[in-house]
């Protein structure tokens, strides 16, 4: 009667959720940073940032490479950007080459560099590319799903004139 009998199954214990490292916007940080973690940058970094998710702030200025799931940024970076998602916000100063898999740039934003595709690859494809010993950059869609590239119509004159 006065047993508690839980009729939902086992529970399942919350996990913690990090809270994000924040750099303060008086901070300046000389060296690399490098998070499990999100990490919000308000200050100054001279040096490579690499985390989960980042959030460069209006404030921040960051000289250097920075990688990680996804990139937001509002502030200054100087260098290279890498992530499957980069956000540039309208208060964006970015001169760096950015690779990536997904791109939004909201007007105002101010981009200068070269832009990457970072290739999204199924799994059955790296195994095709892996198996030609092809590097991924350089397997073409014939190569991948494992046909022989149709020759080109110069290469078909020359055949034929050659059986001729």
């Amino acid at each position: 009667m006065f047993s508690k009998k839980n009729s939902r199954g086992p529970q399942q214990v919350p996990q913690k959720q990090a809270a994000p490292s924040i750099l303060s916007a008086d901070l300046v940080v000389n060296g690399n940073l490098v998070s499990e973690g999100d990490m919000q940058v308000d200050g100054t970094v001279e040096g490579d940032i690499t985390s989960k998710k980042l959030t460069i702030s209006a404030t921040a200025v960051v000289r250097g490479s920075i990688e990680a799931e996804a990139i937001v940024i509002a502030g200054a970076v100087t260098g290279q950007v890498k992530a499957r998602h980069v956000t540039l916000n309208k208060t964006a100063r970015v001169i760096a080459d950015v690779v990536q898999e997904r791109l939004t740039i909201e007007p105002g934003a101010f981009f200068e560099g070269n832009c990457r595709h970072f290739p999204d690859q199924k799994p059955t494809e790296k195994r095709a590319i892996e198996r030609i010993g092809a590097k991924p950059e350089l397997a073409s869609p014939a190569a991948v799903s494992g046909l022989k590239p149709s020759a080109s119509p110069e290469t078909k004159d020359k055949e034929s004139h050659a059986l001729a």
